[in-house]
Formats: C-alpha cells, structure tokens, sequence
C-alpha cells in the first residue's frame, strides 16, 4: 500500500510588519467556524516537500492544483501534480483514488468507517470548531509572517490514538484575511513530516462534481481494494 500521508503530499516570523492586534485562540476558531460556515468548495495552487527525519532531508517535492467541493454531506476532493511526475489523488464517494499515468497504475482504497484519513488535506477548510476540539489539543503558538501573509499559527495534538496512529501533531498557519490555512505541517509519530502549501487560494470557486471523475484508458493497471 502506498503510505496514506504520501498519497496527500500531503515558518516564519514576523518581518516588522504592521500587525493587527492580537486575537484569543478563541477568537480565531470562531472565525474559521464562520468560515466554514459559508465555504462550499475551493480552488488553490498547492506544493509540499516531505522532510525525512532519519536523513535530516527533504524531498525534491511536487506541485499542482488542488479543488474541493462540499454537497450537502460529502465532500469531494481532487489533487493534481503535474511535475515533477504526474499523479492524480480523487477522494470520493467513501473511496481513494491514486492514478499515475506514467506507469499506467490506478490504486483503489476503500475508506469504509475511516473517511476522515483522507480528508487531513483539508483540515482547517471549513473545519466545525466544536469538532476541532473534540479531536485535538488546539493551541495558539505564534503570529506569523508567510510568504508575506500575516497568519496564526495553531498547534493540534490529537486526542485519540486513532488519529495520532496517523499524525502526532498538526500545525496550520491561517490567513488572517480569509480565515484558512495557507500552509500546513503534517507531523508523523517518526519524526517525518508533510509540509504543505497554498496559494492563489479561490474560496466558493466554481468547481462543478464532474471535476472529481476520473478518465483512464483501457490498458491501465487497477490495484487494491
């Protein structure tokens, strides 16, 4: 199987810039909560590196698109990496879809009970406050400057072992202008971490359901469940 946190690849300080005034970790998670309240779907540009704790490495690292889309109680979620080798990740309908075309393989991974494994990409996207901290320790770490976006960082230390099997910690840094995050660090129980980023984020695009199809030639490989 290919290792769940490679299938989603998924800091700063301040510079002088004029901060606004500081607000409560309270505060921060209502104003995602309200956020997430009117966000339907999205559409960003999308890198990350993974850093190999044994190696004291990162990888070379990919970039692409990234689209989401809510419908009522589903969520849809489609990540393409053109370079530097072209790979399709599709999380619908209670499934996992993996195509590399290079090789002509597509991996197929029924979620069943475990849905929320594939939806770590979007956590912070219109994530319910209440259900953030029914599953994490959240903490308030620091303001800071990313990319020259003024941003909080936050601190999730998940509360089950059913989450922390997957991740030991989480940290989103959120825009202070849209209320979600422009980059997120995936923390392994190994040390190994998935770091992430966002731009040209387009909040309520339009991103229609066929988005989330997936066209594949006849001669290509289909494995797992």
């Amino acid at each position: 199987l290919v290792h769940f946190a490679l299938l989603l690849g998924m800091v700063g300080s301040p510079t002088g810039m004029a901060w606004r005034q500081s607000l409560t970790l309270d505060q921060i998670l209502n104003r995602m909560d309200q956020r997430g309240a009117t966000l339907k779907s999205m559409s960003s540009s999308i890198s990350q590196r993974r850093w190999t704790d044994i190696l004291e490495e990162f990888d070379e690292g990919e970039s692409g698109y990234l689209h989401f889309l809510k419908e009522k109680d589903k969520v849809y979620l489609r990540k393409d990496i053109p370079q530097p080798q072209r790979n399709t990740l599709i999380v619908r309908d209670g499934e996992v879809l993996y195509y590399q075309p290079k090789i002509k393989q597509l991996q197929k991974y029924n979620l069943g009970k475990n849905k929320d494994r594939a939806e770590f990409l979007l956590l912070g996207f219109g994530s319910d406050k209440q259900v953030l901290q029914n599953t994490y320790d959240i903490r308030l770490i620091a303001k800071e400057e990313i990319h020259r976006v003024e941003t909080y960082q936050l601190e999730l230390t998940p509360i089950s072992d059913q989450v922390s099997a997957f991740f030991s910690k989480i940290n989103l840094w959120i825009d202070t202008t849209l209320w979600v995050p422009i980059q997120q660090k995936l923390v392994e129980p190994t040390g190994d971490y998935l770091l992430i980023n966002f731009s040209d984020i387009e909040l309520n695009a339009e991103v229609p359901r066929s988005k989330f199809d997936l066209k594949i030639s006849e001669d290509v490989r289909i494995v797992g469940q």
